[in-house]
């Protein structure tokens, strides 16, 4: 055990991401969740792999390959230690959580699950343990049966023994839940669900990172994670299985490596666990895995548990300082993760404020959809621990956030331009002549910073439409926050109204009205409105994932125009 690890400067040391400025703050990296930062003794092996141990693994007599492969074999034996499985044997190398769950789904699945079979899980989930269900349930006429969560974001024991019966043939549950942190009691759901001869798999991209684990003692039957959560390679990870359910499944994927005889018309298998690794695998990222493993070992995952158990209590204390903040998912035992709302602000702007000061928070939905339908809400703002985070880091989010709440989250940057948004000169003023002045104005600020800023602006401006215009058919589809447009056709003529429950969304679509309101409708067929936009710059000031939205927009805004044209 090192004892110096323990030391936050100590630790943080370790990873060189965190000694930088973003927006001109130093980093404080809150959304371990979605990736962890990599500490350099990763970094280190990734690189000295690729310089000078390269080569094909399982394939070559010669030096590099023998070397290649022992290093590979190592790397299971590691996984193995680490999760306390039985052997090696346990461990199938895959490119993460997803593709293991998906492994097991059209396995397990297509081999034992027969029409009016059922499978649990809950609305909690990730949709990497939803999806592949679902899909799974409607190729075999089996039923899915998704349990609801109580408000505070967690499911009994209880609920699941109530559900399971004579037809349910496997149960599929988050470790730890990604979105709220839950830390779900997987082991008398699992021991209830032996007495029933029931299979359980458990997603445990959460928990691996954040737990000392034991499969031995755990006893489900498969268990999938995901190195680049646990400081190691993205595009790798690990299912692990019982040797016995892996040995009486077959093979999902065909090709090299995990066969033992090809002949012309049939083959036969290598053994468990390689004959589910078809091809030449990801040698890297399982190397860089098994080095991120011995970094968590010289920590000690008790002891990690210990501070991190300690950081988030302090963590969710502090949050609720905040006036207006709410917590989203308030169990008694949570793990790495703290979901919140912030009174009065969408979570993307919430985000993007905290962003400006530095700070990496993820938003919206996190990949639980249902989970935020049955709460009613579009989505939150998710903090997330790793082992390099310090009460420090939480003072400073508090900080921000109260900043926020105060209205000092941003500068006014475009008081005098921003009220043109909804009054257009004149009506006669082409397009290309409101790009123009658009232009002028953006000209105003260098920053890009101060760019996205002054759109945010316009969308402040922006006039709210009526409630009774928010509906499903003034929606548009595709956006990460709700957005309506309604427009109305006078004297040959097309005017918009539009708003959305984001400050950054409805900065963009502010700013597509203030060039298209009024406007001829066929001027706006005849206009490449996509180029326009390109010219602005706006796709430069939003997210990639934003872009998508920006898009739908203009598909919509193009479709009212064809429709204005036809009356």
């Amino acid at each position: 055990m090192v004892d110096l690890a323990l030391r936050d400067d100590a630790l943080r040391a370790n990873f060189p991401a965190l000694h930088q400025c973003v927006h001109g703050k130093p980093l404080v990296y809150l959304d371990s969740a979605a990736s962890s930062l990599k500490p350099q003794c990763v970094v280190d092996c990734l690189a000295h792999y690729y310089a000078h141990e390269h080569s094909n693994v399982h394939r070559g007599v010669h030096y590099l390959s023998q070397r290649a492969t022992d290093r590979y074999e190592a790397a299971r034996k590691s996984v193995a230690r680490f999760i306390g499985a039985e052997s090696e044997k346990n461990i199938v190398f895959t490119r993460g959580t997803t593709e293991a769950i998906n492994l097991v789904s059209s396995t397990y699945g297509r081999k034992y699950i027969r029409p009016g079979d059922e499978i649990l899980t809950t609305v909690m989930e990730h949709h990497s343990n939803l999806v592949p269900w679902q899909l799974l349930a409607k190729e075999r006429d089996a039923q899915l049966r998704v349990l609801d969560v109580s408000l505070a974001g967690t499911i009994s024991v209880d609920a699941f023994v109530r559900h399971m019966n004579s037809r349910t043939r496997l149960i599929a549950l988050g470790h730890v839940s990604n979105s709220l942190g839950t830390l779900n009691p997987v082991e008398d759901i699992v021991a209830e669900a032996h007495k029933r001869d029931i299979v359980v798999l458990l997603d445990g991209a959460q928990g691996l990172p954040h737990l000392p684990l034991n499969m031995q003692a755990l006893d489900c039957d498969f268990y999938c994670a995901s190195s680049h959560k646990a400081y190691g390679p993205t595009g790798v990870g690990f299912l692990y299985g019982k040797e016995e359910l892996l040995e009486d499944l077959p093979p999902w994927h065909g090709g090299g490596d995990m066969i033992e005889e090809v002949h012309r018309t049939s083959s036969t298998w290598a053994e468990v666990p390689h004959k589910f690794e078809a091809g030449t695998p990801n040698i890297a990222g399982v190397i860089g895995m098994a080095a991120a493993i011995d970094y968590l070992e010289g920590i000690g995952m008790d002891v990690l548990r210990k501070k991190e158990e300690a950081l988030i209590d302090y963590t969710q204390a502090e949050l609720q300082t905040v006036s207006g903040l709410t917590i989203v998912g308030t169990a008694s035992q949570k793990v790495g993760a703290v979901s919140f709302l912030l009174e009065g602000h969408h979570p993307y702007d919430v985000g993007h404020a905290l962003d400006q000061a530095g700070i990496a928070v993820r938003t919206g939905h996190h990949c639980t959809m249902p989970l935020m339908k049955y709460f009613g809400i579009s989505g939150t703002v998710r903090a997330s621990l790793g082992a390099y985070n310090t009460k420090e880091d939480i003072d400073i989010l508090v900080e921000r956030l109260n900043e926020i709440v105060a209205g000092h989250s941003r500068k006014t940057l475009a008081s005098s331009t921003a009220d043109q948004i909804d009054s257009p000169s004149s009506t006669e003023e082409s397009i290309e002549a409101r790009k123009a002045a658009l232009l002028e104005d953006l000209e105003l600020f260098e920053d890009v910073d101060d760019r996205r800023e002054y759109v945010i602006e316009l969308g402040e401006n922006l006039k709210a439409i009526d409630n009774s215009f928010k509906t499903e058919a003034n929606r548009i589809h595709g956006c990460l926050a709700m957005v309506w447009l309604h427009s109305t056709v006078r004297d040959g003529r097309i005017y918009f109204e539009a708003d959305s429950d984001a400050l950054i969304t409805r900065g963009m679509i502010a700013l597509l009205v203030r060039l298209m309101d009024g406007q001829a409708p066929q001027t706006i067929l005849q206009t490449d409105l996509f180029a326009l936009v390109n010219d602005i710059g706006l796709p430069s000031l939003i997210t990639a994932r934003r872009k998508n939205g920006l898009n739908r927009m203009i598909e919509r805004i193009q479709k009212e125009a064809f429709l204005a044209k036809a009356l």
